[in-house]
């Protein structure tokens, strides 16, 4: 655009100098006023072509940085959808992170449980109406301590019902009650044994036991609570 500016200037000047060039003379002599009108009228149309040049110059430039800009606002969006998915990757990652910490905590948990199950339970010794019940339980897990029991109803003759301070592996024990005759054990009982884990957690597990006409006590239902 500049150089079709000065291509154009050069063609009018020269036009100009070709048009007047006999009364270029004239111009040492002639007043003040004369020779400043004679540039402008030159020179104006000059002036007004440059100034409508630039404008056209400016327009262009404009119009390359607005496409420019656009190109940028593009980029940026792209850039910013690429973020997100980045994001979300790292996300689904973390969580998925998580979720494996979580299970490997959950099986580190689990492996440090004791296992305690019921070899028996029901009566062992009559005598006359008396009715002698023993509860013979086993950890086949890891060691727990700080191990008690208790029974829903509660029994309040069961024998020992002392805190059992360490209960290692493979050690069996045994719960022991006295009713005054058959029909005073109750026909559903609930045992809950509770105590530290080997991570001193604390761990609860619960037995269902249903009492046969044989006064034998059946396992229903096996339980970790809370």
């Amino acid at each position: 655009m500049a150089i079709f500016g000065v291509i154009v200037t050069i063609i009018y000047v020269a036009t100009i100098l070709f048009l007047r060039w006999s009364s270029l003379p004239l111009l040492e002599t002639m007043p003040l006023n004369e020779f400043g009108d004679f540039f402008a009228g030159v020179f104006g149309p000059l002036m007004l072509f440059w100034l409508i040049l630039g404008y056209i110059q400016q327009q262009n430039e404009l119009r390359q940085n607005t496409k420019a800009l656009e190109l940028q606002a593009d980029e940026l969006k792209r850039s910013v959808e690429q973020h997100k998915e980045l994001v979300k990757a790292t996300r689904e990652q973390v969580d998925a992170d998580l979720k494996a910490l979580e299970i490997e905590e959950i099986r580190a948990r689990r492996e440090a449980h004791p296992n305690f199950s019921i070899t028996s339970a029901g009566w062992r010794s009559k005598s006359g109406p008396k009715v002698s019940f023993e509860i013979g339980l086993i950890n086949s897990g890891k060691p727990a301590s700080s191990v008690s029991f208790s029974t829903v109803p509660e029994i309040d003759q069961i024998n020992p019902k002392s805190i059992v301070h360490y209960f290692n592996e493979g050690q069996t024990h045994t719960l022991k009650w006295d009713t005054e005759k058959s029909g005073d054990a109750p026909s559903q009982l609930k045992l809950i044994v509770s105590c530290k884990d080997a991570n001193t957690n604390s761990y609860n597990k619960m037995f269902d036991l249903v009492l046969d006409e044989n006064d034998k006590y059946h396992v229903e239902n096996v339980a970790e609570v809370s």
